[in-house]
């Protein structure tokens, strides 16, 4: 390190909107706060997230047919510049050949993406040279593996666990369970799936770390004060129960749909759904809704940057999840001040909401709808005290525990 500064490299898969990439690029913008440098590599340049986008950070992209160029072009017209890497097929041809031997249990079915992800990442540590490179999901964590393996282990890699390896694709879950243990260091974001990935991955109980993920409160708070156009968000409206996430049988939206129909012969309120869902999906949603006379009272909202505006209108957030890492939606909602209903997802629901009111069993339809109208009754914390339970998970905690962690891998 030169003057106590770290330069570390961060992988991710794309942009998408998901959690893990969120949280990722927080956790850059942290480290650029506190004056250390933070290089950002793309292996699939796409995806939603702009304005997460750290200022001062270094953003590296593999030149790449599949290149959303629309989104290229408004990341560089935002003023953040844009390195291309190069990609060789007969360099993509060499590395596949080279894995293929070195671990032949490693099988995908994209695997030309994964090589030509792997080429990527040697050409950046190759042109960078940063002190650690940490890679968020299973895609991105196999080639940042892999790509240190050929650059002879010169940078140690961090891989982050934002999901119980259940949630892995099975090609992804056999891949993990061959490099993960190779991974310097694995952070999982709660305990519960430290544990998972010790006994389904079998990294060794000495690399695996807990870091809660990194959640800005002051941020999420400046920006839940941005205005909603939604007309059920308005004064005076009936509340809304808010679910946010992505379309994935892991979230269970068709539960939370049935439980709001349950709930809603109590309580008075209006169930907004906001991620990205597809036309077909959210036409089942409708259907389920209309079986329990509640169709007019389901609504949609897509994709935002800044879900926290329609956190703070809520009257509560809904998390239905089948499982769980961490969920930040939890955490985000309670730095808004909103009451969170959620089930006791394994794992994390637990973990921040114990104590703090019922956790209905997972695929509970009943028990979930009871404690949905218990919360819409007013059987909750004060606002208060909701976000006094976020500010445990405080950004300056975790950023501290991977700075420390970051420092002790360079160093070695």
């Amino acid at each position: 390190m030169v003057d106590g500064r770290l330069h570390v490299g961060f992988v991710l898969p794309s942009l998408s909107g998901g959690g893990a990439e969120r949280s990722t690029l927080r956790l850059a913008q942290s480290l650029i706060e506190r004056g250390h440098r933070a290089d950002l590599v793309i292996l699939r340049f796409a995806g939603d997230y702009r304005a997460a986008i750290p200022r001062d950070v270094r953003l590296y992209r593999g030149r790449l047919p599949h290149t959303d160029r629309v989104f290229l072009r408004e990341v560089q017209r935002s003023g953040t510049g844009v390195t291309a890497l190069g990609v060789n097929p007969f360099t993509v041809a060499w590395v596949g050949l080279v894995l293929g031997r070195k671990h032949p249990g490693v099988r995908v079915r994209r695997k030309r993406s994964l090589y030509a992800s792997v080429h990527i990442l040697n050409r950046y540590l190759r042109r960078a040279r940063p002190q650690v490179l940490v890679s968020a999901l299973p895609s991105a964590d196999a080639a940042a593996v892999c790509a240190a393996e050929l650059a002879d282990r010169a940078v140690p890699v961090v891989v982050t666990a934002h999901n119980v390896p259940a949630d892995y694709a099975p090609e992804w879950l056999a891949a993990s369970r061959t490099l993960y243990p190779l991974a310097d260091a694995v952070v999982a974001v709660s305990r519960g799936a430290a544990e998972s990935v010790r006994r389904s991955l079998g990294v060794a109980a000495e690399r695996v770390r807990t870091i809660h993920p990194i959640w800005p409160a002051d941020s999420i708070r400046r920006l839940a004060q941005e205005e909603v156009a939604h007309p059920w968000f308005a004064d005076g409206e009936p509340p809304v129960v808010l679910s946010v996430g992505r379309e994935a049988p892991q979230k269970d939206h068709p539960t939370l749909v049935e439980a709001f129909g349950l709930a809603r012969r109590e309580a008075d309120a209006r169930l907004v759904i906001l991620g990205k869902l597809s036309a077909p999906y959210r036409a089942g949603l409708k259907s389920l809704a209309r079986s329990h006379g509640v169709e007019g009272d389901l609504g949609f909202v897509d994709f935002d940057e800044n879900p926290y505006r329609y956190m703070r209108r809520a009257g509560l957030l809904a998390l239905s999840s089948r499982w769980e890492g961490l969920p930040g939606v939890i955490l985000e909602a309670l730095a808004c001040g909103t009451p969170v209903v959620s089930t006791d997802a394994p794992y994390g629901p637990r973990e921040i909401l114990g104590g703090w009111g019922d956790l209905p069993p997972v695929g509970d339809a009943p028990a979930l709808a009871r404690a949905l109208a218990g919360t819409l009754r007013g059987e909750r914390p004060t606002a208060e005290a909701l976000r006094a339970r976020a500010a445990d998970f405080s950004e300056e905690k975790a950023a501290d525990a991977y700075v420390a962690l970051f420092e002790k891998l360079a160093r070695r």
